[in-house]
């Protein structure tokens, strides 16, 4: 949970809390609400709770997290928005506590000629700033509703990104992250033939040290862009996959528009390119149709392409999609298919920082307390250094010592 109140100037700001569930892109739009709520009504205060309904358990705590607001905050003014305001319309609009809600389609955009604050700017304290450039999706998977909340594909323009990227570096900011719902599908919109490669050879063009890119779709991944993956070193040696199965009937069964061979490749392919590039993904356990041989593959995919860093969720129908009329499995069987998945994810992860124990990384400074700053390598590893450093700040060549609690602990050379 974010909050703020008092400017560094010492003027008094309204005191904002936001409240966010779900994926990245919620992040983002939750850092744009709070300033544009702020400078409309800087003298009220609210608790804006951005909300999920990927699946019925994400709907069922955006409600509770709603509730739990109301309760706690009773001097402020409640705002329910996201995903959720749009499925649970009905349920937020009876409860008693609920000052606003906003559908996505009715948020307010980020625009770079606003006046904010000369010390209030988005991201204000944070190590890195998020940028959308894509919203929607068109794809219709069949266990996702994110289609219906968010709309068909619309991608921003190049000149609007490229306004927002130069906001943060007079800001100060060395790292972007490139968000939306599905941004491989950028460009198919606009009548010009244009794609994700090309917003990101215009962002290099500009001073912006480092971009990271949000979850990918394999399938969308073209070869223009693929070669920037490979080899272009502003561009971070991480990447978020949206693979949700191993095993290529349940991937049919899904509507996903690839294979566990696409998979495999795709890591394969850049791994032998970029040695320090680490590959993380999202699975859903527990789909229906799928057999225990279906799940080993699953299993099986996380060695075979070399996944270490994971979003694991044991499936939960959601009202509105294909995949809830399916034949459910029992949910004992998907909650242990998701504890397993869980562990042998973890034991991924662990060899996966095992596996750096005495190399040079690169590390971006997120947090400074108690003499330590936390961080995450250029590779999005979790890192601990036992000296203070101030956040945001980017650090070279960096040794890792060992392993602890599954953080890297590294210390700074001075060369």
């Amino acid at each position: 949970m974010e909050k703020t109140s008092i400017s560094t100037n010492g003027k008094a700001m309204s005191d904002i809390k936001t409240i966010t569930l779900g994926c990245r892109f919620n992040y983002y739009e939750s850092e744009v609400e709070k300033s544009i709520i702020r400078n409309k009504h800087p003298d009220e205060n609210f608790v804006v709770i951005n909300t999920c309904a990927v699946t019925h358990e994400a709907e069922r705590q955006s409600k509770q997290a709603v509730r739990k607001a109301i309760r706690e905050n009773k001097d402020a003014k409640i705002i329910v928005t996201g995903c959720a305001a749009k499925t649970a319309l009905e349920y937020f609009n009876k409860l008693d506590g609920v000052y606003q809600i906003i559908q996505n389609d009715e948020k307010s955009s980020f625009d770079t000629n606003q006046t904010h604050e000369e010390d209030d700017y988005l991201f204000k304290n944070r190590a890195r700033a998020f940028i959308q450039i894509q919203n929607g999706c068109n794809h219709f998977c069949t266990y996702c509703i994110v289609p219906q909340t968010r709309g068909r594909s619309i991608s921003l323009s190049i000149a609007n990104i490229l306004e927002r990227v130069q906001y943060f570096i007079n800001h100060g900011f060395k790292e972007i992250v490139l968000s939306g719902i599905d941004i491989t599908s950028y460009g198919a919109d606009i009548s010009e033939k244009i794609e994700l490669a090309d917003v990101i050879k215009e962002i290099l063009k500009t001073k912006i040290e480092r971009i990271r890119i949000s979850s990918i779709d394999p399938h969308g991944v073209s070869d223009e862009l693929f070669l920037l993956f490979a080899h272009e070193k502003r561009i971070m040696p991480h990447f978020h996959l949206s693979i949700q199965s191993g095993d290529n009937t349940v991937l049919s069964s899904m509507r996903r528009r690839h294979k566990r061979e696409d998979v495999i490749n795709f890591c394969a392919s850049l791994r032998a390119v970029r040695e320090d590039v680490v590959f993380g993904c999202d699975f859903i356990a527990g789909f229906p149709t799928e057999t225990e041989a279906m799940f080993l593959n699953t299993i099986q995919l996380i060695s075979d392409a070399k996944l270490s860093l994971f979003h694991i969720f044991p499936f939960s129908p959601r009202e509105g999609t294909l995949a809830a009329t399916m034949i459910q499995l029992p949910k004992k069987i998907i909650t242990e298919r998701a504890r397993i998945l869980r562990k042998k994810a973890y034991e991924a992860s662990s060899k996966a920082l095992q596996s750096m124990i005495g190399k040079i990384v690169n590390c971006i400074i997120e947090k400074s307390e108690n003499g330590k700053s936390f961080g995450k390598t250029d590779s999005f590893l979790p890192i601990i250094i036992e000296e203070h450093f101030d956040a945001p700040n980017i650090l070279n060549n960096c040794e890792v010592l060992r392993v602890e609690n599954d953080f890297l602990i590294v210390k700074k050379l001075h060369l």
